[in-house]
């Protein structure tokens, strides 16, 4: 029985064949029995403690409300998680066995294809930090908390719109004026960790798959980079306790 304390919160928004039900039975399978679902108006239900918005949010908001509620819950471990994931019920044992990887930002339980393999060939098992410019796939990130604080206090949270090099100013403008319109969660998050100077740190192989038809921004689905590559367990990966770890204590 693990003595670390872990507050789960999850996003979810309406979205075409929705898998919060999948998310959350998947995440107390693993061992997190408390989940708490922080839903947009008119999102889909499930069996777990759940915060309604009274009006839409959009995703980064309800992104920032649902991490504050992990912060303010005390918890030794915060992870933030979307809707549309499912996870192998050996993440949470592995998660504990792997707190804290060397100079953590984040420790993501989630790994798309091309954070696994890099000029075509595949990173071996194990935890490590990537590199990118624009950071890709907030499914299922592990938070020491003072990282966490420092993101929500943070100038780029006051100010986030998105990413506005990739903006004209008329959309800048339209985003200012509809706070429920902004998103890109996991640039935002990239560029706070890499002002920190601390690492995104990957496992591979992933303990958690994305799972959606459907998503509820764009409407794409998860095919190519927008999925798992290589599933913990599956056919010639290894298991949970043979993928080495890097603990460090937190500092």
């Amino acid at each position: 029985m693990s003595n670390l304390n872990w507050s789960v919160v999850v996003t979810t928004a309406p979205r075409k064949k929705p898998k919060l039900k999948t998310t959350v039975q998947s995440l107390k399978v693993a061992g997190w029995e408390d989940p708490i679902v922080f839903a947009e108006p008119g999102s889909p239900t499930c069996d777990a403690t759940t915060h309604t918005s009274d009006f839409k949010l959009g995703v980064f908001h309800n992104w920032i409300r649902a991490a504050q509620h992990g912060l303010d819950s005390g918890a030794d471990v915060v992870m933030t998680v979307q809707d549309d994931v499912w996870f192998h019920p050996d993440s949470k044992w592995f998660a504990e066995k792997s707190l804290w990887p060397e100079n953590c930002g984040f420790f993501s339980l989630y790994t798309p294809l091309h954070y696994s393999i890099v000029q075509n060939k595949m990173k071996p098992w194990g935890i490590y930090p990537i590199y990118t410019k624009s950071l890709w796939g907030a499914m299922a990130m592990v938070w020491h908390p003072s990282v966490l604080q420092k993101v929500l206090n943070s100038e780029r949270s006051k100010n986030w719109v998105g990413r506005r090099s990739t903006m004209k100013a008329s959309e800048i403008e339209h985003k200012t004026n509809n706070p429920d319109t902004i998103c890109n969660v996991d640039t935002f998050i990239g560029y706070c960790i890499r002002d920190m100077s601390r690492d995104m740190c990957y496992v591979n192989p992933s303990f958690v798959q994305h799972i959606s038809e459907y998503s509820s921004i764009g409407g794409r689905g998860v095919q190519g980079k927008r999925s798992a590559r290589f599933m913990v367990g599956s056919e010639g990966v290894p298991s949970a306790k043979d993928i080495p770890t890097q603990q460090k204590d937190f500092s």
